[in-house]
């Protein structure tokens, strides 16, 4: 299980607005947003933007694991 502590206070900032922004996407396209279907979107998006940078695709793989705790 990842613990908070185990990020920095920024880095875990960034990655509770990513899934935040997820939950608020799915919810405004009438989807579900339970856990398996938000890191389904962040494995589909990490997938898809495997060009960007270290840092983006490190804050996805993190949400990817709080959600899927």
């Amino acid at each position: 299980m990842m613990k908070r502590d185990a990020l920095s206070e920024e880095y875990y900032d960034e990655v509770c607005r990513v899934i935040g922004d997820a939950v608020i996407v799915l919810a405004e396209s009438g989807f579900d947003t339970e856990r398996n279907t938000l890191a389904s979107l962040l494995w589909q998006t990490r997938l898809r933007r495997h060009d960007s940078d270290r840092d983006e695709q490190k804050v996805l793989e993190h949400a990817i694991r709080l959600i899927k705790v």
